[in-house]
């Protein structure tokens, strides 16, 4: 099922685990997704969407980052997801399906994030009860959900398994993703 993850979302996964480890912890959540994609150089960042200017991500960034005592105690075996980011990667295949497409792509994974209100990523935004919308006019905007469509029939032909109640296939793909940068 590799070939439902865009060039674009597979960067992500690699910087999130990368920033993950930059910033001191030992384990990745859907804020390392937001701070590795907003460090990307992709025409549609939510850099744009989140921060007014590079001082308020530097500031969100340093808020992250973990004090010395507890880099300390860091080690780099193994970067597993968190229960909110696992969840979040479920949903975003969802979002890749209602948006009729056929990759992965990282505004799925943020879009997920802020529909689900155990991510992180979720809690950040909060405070803003337009913030959903607001990003999915942000992406239409810049025509995130035009590329790569599928038609609703292929979608089911090829995304269908009787008896199966959800996508447990794709989860384990971006789980042995993980695996591999580690």
């Amino acid at each position: 099922m590799d070939h439902l993850f865009s060039p674009e979302l597979k960067e992500l996964v690699a910087k999130a685990r990368e920033t993950a480890i930059d910033l001191g912890y030992d384990y990745i959540s859907t804020i390392h997704f937001f701070i590795a994609d907003c460090e990307s150089n992709y025409p549609n960042s939510i850099f744009k969407f989140a921060f007014a200017d590079d001082n308020a991500f530097k500031k969100f960034k340093t808020d992250y980052t973990l004090n010395k005592e507890d880099l300390l105690n860091f080690t780099e075996a193994s970067l597993p997801l968190t229960k909110e980011a696992e969840k979040t990667i479920r949903l975003s295949e969802s979002e890749r399906m209602l948006c009729k497409q056929t990759l992965v792509y990282p505004c799925h994974v943020f879009v997920a994030a802020l529909k689900n209100e155990e991510s992180l990523l979720f809690q950040c935004f909060k405070h803003d009860e337009h913030a959903l919308a607001n990003l999915v006019r942000y992406y239409k905007e810049h025509g995130v959900f035009e590329i790569s469509k599928m038609s609703a029939s292929r979608i089911a032909k090829e995304y269908y398994v009787p008896g199966q109640k959800n996508n447990e296939g794709f989860i384990n793909k971006i789980l042995k993703l993980f695996k591999r940068s580690a």
